[in-house]
């Protein structure tokens, strides 16, 4: 009997060794059924089987400890289908964009669309560069502008400033000579008061000192008065005028006169006569020079021109007590054809001097 409840045992035993091989999770469940029915049947069993059946968890233990590294990793084992799906899960692309998983078909396209995108971004980083260049530049031309504006303001309201000085002392000169002429003792422009308030009429518009047109050096004294022609066919008095005042700026040459005459008979006074002007290089200091505008090719004046010349010459010889011998052209100093009419046509040149002969007063 007791050999036969051995040989149950051993059987169980090799039951247990053989179930743990087939499922290790099984063991704990088994062991437990076991007591169970141990426990069901102690009434009938005797102590001793109790006792190698309360051994049998160690027993178990024990085999389980001894299990080959097969048998102990064949829980954690998966099926190949499940390990072919988790390695063909983390070949699976993800779309950014949509966060959806990309199909085969997808993914051939997939290239093509990163470099779109990539030419889309450049483009756009292109045009964001284009734009902040653009409103750099026009931020430095603004800044320009806004330079050149306040430039040209400054020098308007200088120049307007000396305009107005400039009107304000030739007003202030027409003032004293207006208030001059009262007084016989009075000296106008080296001359006195008597004397000057016989010229003819005339536009004082002094050109600025400046040393190209009008150095403001006194002229010591008068022993001829020159006559030129402007060499201009066409321009007037003003625009000569002008021409003289713009060698301040221009620095081209030192040229001036004290008289301009033009086609229309009007008289401009550009440089008082008590100062010299730039019109014979060689007599500038003890001259007076007339310029005369014209309109024909061969230089001839107007009549209004001639008319003007000659009462403007006959007041100037009484002034400083001079005949019409000290009438001169500029060609008869230095050789230039100046005026060019008077230069080729010796009988005019003669008439004129007569002319101012008769004009001259008694």
């Amino acid at each position: 009997m007791q050999a036969q409840e051995n040989r149950a045992v051993q059987r169980k035993q090799s039951l247990d060794v053989i179930s743990v091989k087939r499922n290790p999770y099984l063991v704990d469940y088994e062991e437990q059924r076991r007591l169970r029915k141990a426990v069901n049947e102690s009434s009938r069993g005797s102590r001793e089987a109790v006792r190698g059946r309360s051994r049998r968890p160690a027993e178990a233990m024990n085999v389980r400890s001894r299990r080959s590294p097969e048998v102990r990793n064949a829980g954690n084992r998966r099926p190949a289908g499940v390990k072919n799906e988790r390695s063909n899960r983390s070949l699976d692309i993800i779309d950014i964009r949509s966060r959806q998983p990309v199909t085969g078909a997808e993914t051939h396209r997939r290239p093509r669309s990163v470099q779109a995108d990539r030419q889309r971004n450049l483009a756009a980083a292109k045009k964001r560069r284009r734009k902040q260049v653009f409103r750099r530049k026009m931020t430095v031309a603004a800044w320009m502008l806004c330079i050149f504006m306040v430039s040209w303001l400054v020098l308007l309201k200088k120049g307007n400033a000396s305009e107005l000085k400039q009107n304000d002392s030739s007003q202030e000169m027409q003032t004293v000579e207006e208030e001059s002429l009262d007084d016989s003792s009075a000296i106008i422009q080296g001359l006195s008061a008597k004397k000057f308030k016989e010229h003819p009429a005339w536009t004082e518009d002094f050109l600025p000192v400046n040393e190209y047109s009008r150095p403001g050096e006194t002229l010591p004294e008068v022993r001829d008065i020159f006559v030129h022609y402007t060499a201009n066919p066409g321009t007037s008095a003003a625009q000569n005028r002008s021409y003289f005042e713009q060698q301040k700026d221009m620095h081209e040459a030192s040229v001036s006169a004290h008289f301009i005459i033009g086609y229309e008979g009007e008289i401009i006074q550009c440089v008082p006569l008590n100062e010299i002007a730039y019109a014979v290089q060689t007599r500038n200091y003890d001259s007076i020079s007339i310029e005369c505008c014209y309109k024909a090719e061969d230089g001839s004046f107007t009549q209004e021109t001639y008319d003007s010349l000659i009462s403007l010459l006959a007041w100037l010889t009484d002034a400083y007590n001079l005949d019409i011998n000290h009438i001169l052209r500029h060609y008869d100093c230095g050789g230039k054809k100046c005026p060019i009419y008077y230069t080729e046509h010796e009988d005019a040149w003669e008439n004129l001097k007569q002319d101012v002969a008769a004009g001259k007063k008694e």
